[in-house]
């Protein structure tokens, strides 16, 4: 009750000087500004990141099998671990193959490339999860220009002589649709002159965009025995095991059950992309990091407000310490001024950023071009224990920041307070 009297009377009433309510109220909107940067922000980050993982995860297997000893599909097939991973019905279990390549134009145009070849159940899988992931885009990207994959029909599975590229490595070659295109193995590069490499002469049947950089600027896709069967003989043809598996977190059970049978070779969709995820990570921590900073700058106005509040009010303090408020006390009640202060704008601040987040979660915003950005639009999710943490360290910012100059309050002395000068 005292505190409340307080708070109303030396800072907002009449009473109170002018410099202190104005720099009580800049307080106030500077901490609920950051808080509300600080949260959105991190919303945003937490949205692009999420997005980022669904799609990898998506279109990527969770984890490719490579067994050394294993030289062709049917050895894999008959291996134990693909066994093991056939054993539950969800799992979606391929063997692919893959080697490095140089793509040649009609027009002369080269590119160096990776090409992939796998079944038929795994290309439609492919095309199954780029439909998914294109029906959640908003429905001003779901355009024939725009969004290709979208209306993929499955009929249109590369077949005999046939491939997929990516967008990017497409237009680096410029190349369309139904253009024919030349598929040369690096190895020929090292045959002495006169001798002509291997190639073979293909039909682009699809051009697909994922919105993953690797995919879409290096892959060449193609039914496994349908296509670059001239290249098999070249050495540089690898073959593994690619699956999808029902439940993703069991990635990392799974990974351990499977290595243990010998020469067998796991990796995970985290593992291929650790360094990307890493970034993600640093760069969130970084940007959150120096939120902060601004936060706590913002927060440190409190400082200012209660030392002018302790300044301007010795009187009215040496009248409380005279009618019996203890030293003890008399610190505890300013420093509860101080915290109230904070109070407001850390609440308001938190209030408008989780409103912005769950907005912007719930409506995308949508005014990037897609033929620059993979992904034009800015997401957002929200972090309970993001918004709890906020108000906790908050609350100790804000307990500091008031205690500091609140303590000067004890060292007030009745007698010379109100002496008469």
């Amino acid at each position: 009750m005292l505190v409340g009297h307080l708070f109303r009377h030396f800072i907002f009433s009449k009473r109170a000087g002018a410099l202190v309510k104005r720099i009580a109220w800049l307080s106030m909107g500077a901490i609920s500004i950051s808080v509300t940067a600080f949260l959105v922000v991190l919303f945003v980050m937490n949205g692009m990141n999420a997005s980022i993982k669904s799609r990898i995860v998506g279109l990527e297997p969770h984890m490719y099998v490579q067994i050394p000893t294993a030289k062709t599909a049917q050895a894999l097939e008959v291996h134990p671990s693909f066994q093991r991973l056939k054993e539950d019905p969800g799992n979606k279990v391929y063997v692919y193959e893959t080697q490095d390549i140089i793509i040649r134009s009609q027009d002369g145009q080269f590119r160096g490339g990776i090409a992939r070849g796998v079944t038929k159940p795994s290309l439609e899988h492919f095309v199954e999860q780029l439909r998914k992931l294109d029906s959640k885009k908003p429905s001003t990207q779901n355009l024939k220009d725009e969004s290709p994959t979208y209306f993929w029909d499955p009929q249109e599975i590369p077949d005999e002589g046939e491939v997929v590229l990516g967008v990017d490595l497409a237009q680096s070659l410029g190349v369309f649709e139904g253009d024919f295109i030349t598929v040369v193995s690096p190895a020929g590069l090292l045959l002495p002159p006169g001798e002509t490499p291997k190639f073979e002469r293909v039909r682009i049947k699809k051009i697909v965009t994922t919105s993953l950089a690797d995919i879409d600027s290096q892959y060449l896709f193609y039914q496994r025995g349908k296509a670059l069967k001239q290249l098999d003989n070249e050495g540089l043809k690898k073959i593994g095991i690619e699956a999808w598996l029902s439940d993703e977190s069991k990635i990392d059970s799974v990974k351990e059950d499977l290595l243990k049978f010998p020469d067998v070779q796991v990796e995970t969709w985290e593992d291929r992309n650790g360094a990307l995820l890493y970034a993600l990570k640093l760069e969130k921590l970084t940007i959150g990091f120096f939120l902060g900073l601004a936060g706590m700058i913002a927060a440190s106005s409190i400082l200012t407000v209660l030392a002018l509040l302790l300044s301007q009010k010795r009187r009215d303090i040496a009248i409380l310490r005279a009618i019996g408020l203890s030293g003890r006390l008399t610190v505890r009640t300013f420093t509860q001024i101080g915290c109230m202060l904070s109070a407001i704008g850390v609440l308001t601040g938190v209030i408008l950023g989780t409103g912005i987040g769950i907005y912007i979660e719930h409506n995308p915003i949508n005014f990037l071009p897609q033929q620059i950005y993979y992904d034009a639009s800015i997401p957002a999710l929200v972090d309970w224990k993001l918004v709890v943490g906020t108000l906790f360290v908050s609350a100790g910012i804000a307990w500091l920041g008031s205690y500091v100059p609140a303590r000067t309050s004890s060292e007030v002395q009745p007698s010379e307070a109100l002496r008469i000068k």
